[in-house]
């Protein structure tokens, strides 16, 4: 049973309605076929550094899934070579294919009925024969949660997202504008509760009942302050919020005083936690990445030498002797350098030598690896980019490969993992589009913390040690300390092999 803040079933009406009229193909109903797939590749091969690709321009309806059926290749293959389409694709947008060595072809699709999305009561049905996701993801058995006055028949939980309802009005259904899907301000958040709702609805066939209250919850403090006086809010059993700092402090004071668990899925200020035993906050704080990337160097090569490389023009010089302590405390052979001639002169011949290198400068990037790269078969070399060396833009792929380079995200999908295509596959089945990261986010929040709550009730906080649920993104590792709430530490690592980016811790 679910119970939906009725704006929303206006919003998901107007949704399912620009989705109809767009005229998208249904990848995987019958009319997939082989010859529409092929139809579809570009006839433009360009060189580009010694390699030919498809030079491939995304038109609308097109997924990456049905990009990567039509020419032969794995989706990672072209998220490789093509690192922004992590973020999303766009009409228009083009983007290379690397040509398969070998002739690759197209898989005939078993035939599949489309479910289109109506209305925000209907449940996300799926046809009989869709994929669905592994009990592994969905059964847990742990002593923790004895506790019988913590556990309900059902749960209220509360979803806060920043709609921008009151802008649904102004859609046009009839006659939409072509890029409204990807400028309305509304349709931003909703892949997290498209994600959310899949993940509920696989829950569901486990035995949890979940009232599910959808609130519209933007920038605006005194319609937060209206919401929060609602009779219904003091009834909650879980709130979870992506809203505005401002708008989640209220809600979190709120959910302290009603003694309510409040999850924060995308903050990254550690200080919301303070003071506040109920608040969850699942970004791991950039603080904690230091350690994590220690820990993965003494897991993985205890002998090995690492070097970590001074950078002058990086914002956060402080970074460097954080990772040299965290390094010494995991008893590693450290050694901070100013500078590749420096770095240079420190290079063991014996030993693996890590090398990491922070900056936050895509030219610096670029020379770095270009300048490093020359030296790969008179070193062993690993490089680790750090903070966020995945956002950088241009990045040479060979570089990267020959360096065996790592990087450390918050967050890695492996669209080669089982359980994410299946959930690829789900997702296009129902919404008919590509699952953006939110989608993802929405999907394992949903999993971890409403499984929490079938397994252990209310009180979920000392329980989480127990909790080994696996997820599509990541995992969650939860710490707190006294009168504070908890914390995810974990950060995933994922590194350059063959041509192929796969999870590394």
């Amino acid at each position: 049973m679910r119970s939906f803040h009725k704006d929303m079933k206006k919003l998901l009406l107007y949704y399912g309605f620009l989705i109809y009229l767009s005229g998208a193909p249904i990848l995987c109903s019958a009319q997939a076929t082989q010859d529409q797939l092929r139809r579809i590749r570009s006839s433009v091969i360009e060189k580009i550094d010694g390699k030919e690709f498809y030079i491939h321009t995304i038109l609308r309806g097109q997924t990456l899934y049905m990009i990567s059926k039509a020419y032969g290749v794995e989706i990672n293959d072209i998220i490789r070579e093509n690192p922004k389409v992590k973020e999303g694709i766009k009409a228009d947008q083009k983007i290379r294919i690397p040509i398969p060595g070998k002739k690759t072809e197209i898989p005939e699709e078993k035939p599949e009925i489309p479910t289109h999305v109506k209305d925000s009561a209907d449940k996300a049905s799926l046809p009989e024969n869709a994929p669905t996701i592994s009990d592994s993801l969905l059964q847990i058995s742990t002593p923790c949660g004895k506790d019988s006055k913590s556990k309900k028949n059902t749960y209220n939980v509360a979803l806060m997202l920043p709609l921008y309802l009151d802008n649904a009005d102004h859609l046009n259904v009839e006659n939409p504008e072509p890029d409204i899907l990807e400028t309305f301000i509304s349709f931003k958040f909703l892949p997290f509760y498209e994600g959310f709702r899949i993940a509920l609805d696989s829950l569901e066939k486990t035995g949890l009942k979940v009232v599910l209250w959808v609130y519209d919850v933007d920038k605006d403090t005194v319609k937060t302050q209206q919401l929060l006086r609602k009779p219904e809010m003091k009834l909650m059993d879980l709130i979870i919020g992506l809203l505005y700092h401002r708008n989640f402090l209220m809600v979190a004071d709120f959910a302290r005083k009603n003694k309510i668990n409040i999850v924060n899925p995308i903050s990254e200020r550690s200080d919301i936690v303070t003071g506040n035993p109920l608040v969850f906050k699942v970004k791991p704080a950039k603080s904690q990445l230091n350690h994590q990337v220690a820990e993965y160097l003494a897991d993985v090569d205890h002998d090995a030498q690492v070097l970590i490389v001074r950078n002058g023009k990086y914002s956060d010089p402080g970074a460097v002797d954080q990772l040299k302590k965290a390094c010494l405390e995991q008893k590693l052979n450290v050694q901070v350098v100013d500078g590749q001639d420096a770095l240079m002169t420190r290079m063991s011949k014996e030993k693996e030598n890590w090398i990491v290198a922070f900056t936050d400068n895509t030219t610096y990037a670029l020379e770095f690896t270009r300048q490093l790269y020359r030296f790969r078969n008179d070193y062993k070399i690993s490089l680790i980019g750090l903070p966020f060396w995945s956002n950088l833009e241009g990045l040479e792929t060979d570089y990267l490969v020959g360096l065996k380079t790592h990087m450390v995200v918050p967050y890695f999908t492996d669209y080669e993992n089982t359980e994410v295509k299946k959930f690829v596959q789900r997702y296009q089945l129902i919404y008919h589009a590509d699952p953006s990261p939110l989608a993802f986010d929405g999907y394992d929040v949903a999993i971890y913390f409403l499984s929490a709550l079938k397994n252990y009730g209310k009180n979920i906080r000392p329980c989480l040690d127990e909790l080994k649920i696996p997820l599509l993104q990541t995992q969650y590792d939860y710490h707190y300390s006294k009168n504070n709430g908890s914390e995810n530490l974990h950060w995933e690592i994922y590194k350059y092999e063959n041509y192929k980016l796969l999870k590394a811790n």
